[in-house]
């Protein structure tokens, strides 16, 4: 359907002066006023074009539910789409059946609209986009400068609770590597249930084979053994299944997901960050835990070789099992020395978690496929989530904090992947093109002059 739309637009500017800015503004002023009735215009057009189709008998018109395909037509509805451009206001047709009486609105069908759909896709991409970055309240303060968009922040947050954005499906069910953390915020508190604000979102991670890190999920409150559940689905072998799985050492993590993968191997960054913390808690000076955290972290401090496997020499392997032997060797020794000075919680600490340490170097010598160490980039994930659950908002609902969580993985894990989920969503195909075609004025020639 090609249609030709021409505007008027009356311009009187001052024969003094006036600055460019005051230009381009009241340009933009006008431009942002009319974008929306002309989306408007587009649809009455089409929705007529629609009407006469289904009635004039010349084409092939949808069937009824009754397999009758006359109809006639009935009354105009009037309608508004809240979108990016405004809010878009039109009248579409409705059609009635001559069978049976079903009437039907053949615009919304066309457009592919739900019944009571009130706003574009689109404008839930910009919302969902923008909140993720900053609180609600910023949010409509921001839309109603930048877009001229008069949206509370109570609106933004129920598009956003209700938004398909966060759902999708676990990318992976064979990933090589598993990582999982947890962080507190701030919730609603509910003393009728004895609530308190102290809420706790865990995230699980998997690495494709890509090497890509891809979010399996994020929830608030449901314990690590909740979690396991719905991984590992219903089945007899567990859906989702790993060579290993990450983690720091959080109570009831790591047995809760233990069969979820192969191994576990402990992130060596909490280690010798939490050695510190124990070491306080055995009342030892801050010089020795400094030293102890110091001696840990070199006896964690093993690489394996870069390149790949089948370039290293056996040699080498045989060297690299050395070391992982020496710094076992290493670690006894220092249980054992924390214990006699009397370090016990520090001692048990690192005993705990001895069989859990170099399981990066026995993944890389059995497949040729680096294991990370740490949860480094886990953690730079749970930091961008603390700051905008922690430091831009509280009095999260536990719902609002899970979706606003798996809105924010999804983005920063697989950028690639959210733009081709809303080109999906909007169904960008090319199927609507706009041109200007010209601008011009009619002025009268003697104003300008010989």
């Amino acid at each position: 359907m090609h249609k030709l739309i021409t505007m008027e637009l009356s311009a009187t500017t001052s024969e003094e002066r006036f600055t460019l800015d005051e230009l381009v503004l009241a340009v933009e002023q006008v431009f942002e006023q009319g974008a929306a009735k002309v989306g408007s215009l587009i649809l009455q057009l089409v929705d007529e074009l629609l009407a006469l189709r289904h009635t004039s008998g010349k084409s092939s018109p949808r069937k009824c539910k009754c397999e009758h395909s006359g109809y006639e037509m009935k009354d105009r509805l009037k309608r508004q789409l809240r979108t990016s451009l405004g809010t878009i206001d039109f009248n579409w047709r409705r059609l009635q059946c001559t069978h049976c009486q079903a009437t039907w609105v053949p615009l919304r069908e066309f457009l592919g609209l739900e019944r009571w759909q009130s706003k574009s896709s689109e404008l839930e991409q910009v919302v969902t986009e923008i909140t993720t970055e900053q609180s609600y309240r910023r949010s409509s303060r921001h839309l109603s400068i930048a877009g001229q968009l008069q949206l509370p922040k109570s609106t933004l947050q129920r598009w956003v609770v209700q938004s398909d954005a966060g759902q999708w499906d676990p990318p992976e069910k064979k990933p090589d590597l598993l990582m999982a953390d947890g962080t507190g915020y701030k919730r609603r508190p509910d003393p009728a249930t004895g609530q308190t604000n102290a809420g706790e979102l865990r995230v699980v991670l998997g690495r494709r084979a890509d090497g890509q890190w891809v979010s399996y999920g994020a929830w608030s409150g449901k314990s690590w053994a909740e979690i396991n559940e719905l991984l590992k689905g219903t089945g007899p072998q567990p859906a989702i299944h790993a060579e290993a799985l990450i983690s720091d050492g959080e109570t009831g993590l790591g047995p809760a997901l233990a069969n979820l993968a192969n191994r576990q191997q402990r992130s060596h960054w909490h280690m010798v960050r939490d050695l510190r913390a124990t070491l306080w808690h055995d009342d030892a000076p801050a010089t020795e835990r400094k030293a102890y955290a110091y001696e840990l972290k070199q006896l964690l401090g093993i690489e394996v070789p870069a390149g790949d496997l089948e370039a290293v020499s056996a040699q080498d392997k045989v060297t690299l099992e050395q070391r992982v032997e020496q710094a076992q060797h290493g670690i006894n020794e220092l249980i054992k020395e924390l214990s006699k000075k009397g370090y016990h919680k520090a001692a048990n600490y690192i005993q705990t978690a001895q069989g859990k340490l170099f399981h990066y170097v026995e993944f890389w010598l059995r497949t040729g496929l680096v294991c990370p160490r740490t949860t480094s980039f886990l953690e730079r994930l749970m930091r961008e989530l603390g700051r905008r659950l922690k430091r831009i908002a509280f009095g999260w609902s536990e719902e609002g904090a899970a979706q606003m969580a798996r809105l924010i993985l999804r983005r920063i894990t697989d950028p690639a992947e959210w733009k081709a989920y809303w080109k999906k969503r909007l169904g960008l195909e090319g199927r609507v093109q706009l041109s200007l075609r010209h601008v011009k004025a009619m002025i009268n020639p003697q104003i300008l002059g010989p």
